[in-house]
């Protein structure tokens, strides 16, 4: 569904987005996925194509107390990549040779999540997360020279990262009578909000040595980094209990952040803008064609970057199934395809294909039985 799913409420399924989304889980339930993408990449000069897949995480949900919709959450999950290699060939007249030059970029950060909902209310919930951000980035720049007077080098940089976010979010399902309008019964509004963060960054840098005869020198230096203040805002609607439609905006002020004590001209603030579709099976579907879930979706996103003076957009759309496995279980298949960026002012155009598969199931634990 394109990402949606802030004011999602819903007993199969673990809202990492808003952790009020967790109050209506019963049992315990957890889900993992992977998630696979193509890329078709051009800009004036040509193009290129590549792929990459990747774990995205699991997560477990432990409903603690159903009537005050106390539900805890523990989320390991992937929150930034890094991945790309660039090679080019020049010729240098300084040193009168030609240069084959490498870069190459691989690593990220990946997030430990503990929250935990509650409903104090029968129409209002609230939900608290906190988010431990960790992981490590690497760059490597490798230089060759056709002239055997000069040698290879080869410079790599590498930054750990570590810190601290919170998450908070609430969803309100009351509009109908608050307002005394009995057609907005099925809808739910829901906000979050995630703390800017500054993490700790460790660098360490080598230099290589001038002359086959000396070592590399490294050089370490300590810093941090900054994470955005996250806004969002979403609403989820469900007709006759069967056709669910969502709607979600998501802000961040990544031009406000600071790496090292300084801005970055690349960075802008980002708004993301999604909407979902989801058809629920009927509750007297007698075979398994008819307990399959469909869902759709589309995205804008004014992504972050901006290159050259220039923001860069991305634009999405989506579609899955959601097939049975068991009275709470799911295999969960979607396919996203989507353009970012364009090829104006020498910049790069990606055509991008994205699979994903995912697992969500149930089991009954930490649940107290009477004795006869």
């Amino acid at each position: 569904m394109s990402g949606t799913g802030i004011a999602l409420l819903d007993d199969g399924f673990i809202n990492v987005l808003n952790p009020a989304g967790l109050a209506r889980i019963s049992l315990t339930r957890f889900s993992t996925g992977f998630e696979y993408n193509n890329y078709l990449s051009k800009d004036e000069t040509g193009s290129s194509f590549y792929s990459t897949g990747g774990f995205q995480g699991i997560t477990f949900a432990f409903p603690i107390s159903a009537e005050n919709g106390m539900v805890m959450s523990v989320e390991f999950t992937p929150y930034s990549k890094v991945s790309y290699g660039i090679t080019s060939s020049l010729f240098d007249t300084l040193t009168q040779s030609v240069q084959d030059k490498t870069f190459y970029g691989k690593g990220g950060l990946s997030s430990i999540g503990l929250g935990l909902s509650a409903s104090p209310l029968k129409t209002l919930y609230f939900g608290a997360r906190l988010n431990y951000m960790y992981g490590r980035t690497q760059q490597y720049q490798t230089t060759l020279f056709d002239n055997t007077e000069f040698i290879p080098t080869t410079f790599d940089r590498s930054v750990y990262y570590s810190g601290f976010t919170f998450t908070l979010g609430t969803i309100y399902e009351g509009l109908a009578d608050l307002l005394q309008v009995s057609a907005l019964r099925p809808l739910t509004i829901g906000v979050t909000v995630t703390t800017a963060s500054s993490l700790d960054a460790d660098i360490q840098r080598t230099y290589p040595s001038s002359s086959y005869f000396s070592t590399d020198s490294t050089v370490s230096e300590k810093g941090t980094a900054g994470l955005p203040l996250s806004l969002g805002f979403g609403f989820s609607y469900l007709h006759q209990n069967r056709y669910r439609f969502l709607g979600d905006i998501v802000t961040e002020n990544w031009g406000s952040t600071q790496y090292f004590g300084m801005p970055s001209v690349n960075l802008r603030n980002s708004l993301r803008t999604s909407l979902g579709f989801e058809a629920i099976p009927a509750k007297d579907a007698d075979s398994f064609w008819k307990h399959i879930i469909y869902r759709a979706g589309i995205a804008y996103n004014s992504t972050y970057y901006q290159i050259n003076g220039v923001g860069i957009n991305e634009f999405l759309v989506s579609g899955g199934l959601g097939l049975p496995m068991g009275p709470e279980s799911q295999l969960n298949i979607g396919l996203q395809i989507g353009v970012r960026g364009n090829t104006d002012n020498h910049l790069q155009k990606d055509t991008i294909v994205r699979l994903s598969v995912a697992i969500s199931a149930s089991e009954i634990w930490f649940l107290k039985f009477d004795e006869e």
